[in-house]
């Protein structure tokens, strides 16, 4: 599959210069592969790659699958006024969108799937792990009765987070099996970590899924998080989970070590 999508990104570049007047721009030059986004026949999504002449107001892009035609502008006035474009279009960037229903040529929603791409991380703190002995005791008073080691260890943050890469790929960061088993023999408790293997935008929502390989070697999708954008810039991503918003930063110096 990868030698396809290497020829279609270029493919694609060389249809852009064309298409969207002039030449690529340096930094388009050096843009990641294109991310194959994986919709379903419901996916209302409209996939397309930024143009010149996008700002606050207007997405110039051309569709894809490319099919030839000239570059088509959306209104996205609303969209930036109501906080529904998500990162910066710059030429090149590949867009998902949604269209008004009543007006193809407004979009309501717009996200720029290249400044999605790389890793995301966040803070937890542990919660003390309750045991037989602490019964009829609030959380408040057997922290007192902790020595000054343990109550050390409710205040040591760990750093979890998780990448997202081209080809709708994703997996975890932080957490190793040798901690998970430490942990079990700890007085406190971690969250446990959110553990993606792939992504996927439809109908304007990031989809978060969970994999694993069964005893054939076939790949099942164990679960899944239905999230919706709340911001993404270059370095703050928020996603509204059903108990919330949850708040993301860009770890750029990993994400340069493993790309």
């Amino acid at each position: 599959m990868r030698p396809f999508f290497a020829v279609a990104s270029v493919a694609v570049g060389l249809l852009m210069a064309a298409g969207c007047g002039g030449e690529p721009s340096a930094s388009t030059a050096v843009k990641k592969e294109a991310v194959p986004i994986v919709s379903g026949s419901s996916d209302k999504t409209v996939y397309g790659i930024a143009c010149d002449g996008c700002n606050d107001t207007l997405v110039i892009f051309l569709r894809l699958p490319y099919n030839g035609s000239d570059p088509d502008t959306l209104d996205i006035l609303d969209a930036s006024r109501n906080h529904q474009v998500f990162g910066v279009p710059r030429i090149g960037d590949r867009l998902a969108m949604m269209l008004n229903e009543s007006d193809a040529k407004v979009a309501d929603q717009v996200v720029v799937t290249e400044d999605l791409l790389g890793l995301w991380c966040y803070k937890v703190l542990p919660t003390l792990r309750h045991t037989a002995d602490m019964e009829g005791q609030s959380e408040e008073q057997t922290i007192r009765q902790l020595s000054d080691s343990l109550r050390q260890l409710l205040k040591v943050e760990r750093e979890y987070g998780f990448y997202i890469k081209t080809d709708s790929v994703a997996f975890p960061y932080g957490m190793s099996g040798r901690v998970a088993t430490t942990d079990e023999e700890s007085v406190i408790d971690y969250p446990k970590p959110k553990r993606y293997h792939q992504w996927v935008i439809h109908d304007g929502r990031l989809v978060l899924t969970t994999t694993a390989f069964d005893s054939l070697g076939v790949q099942h999708v164990t679960g899944a998080d239905t999230v919706e954008f709340v911001q993404l810039t270059a370095d703050t991503l928020v996603l509204r989970y059903p108990d919330g918003d949850h708040g993301f930063y860009r770890k750029i110096e990993d994400t340069q070590k493993n790309n």
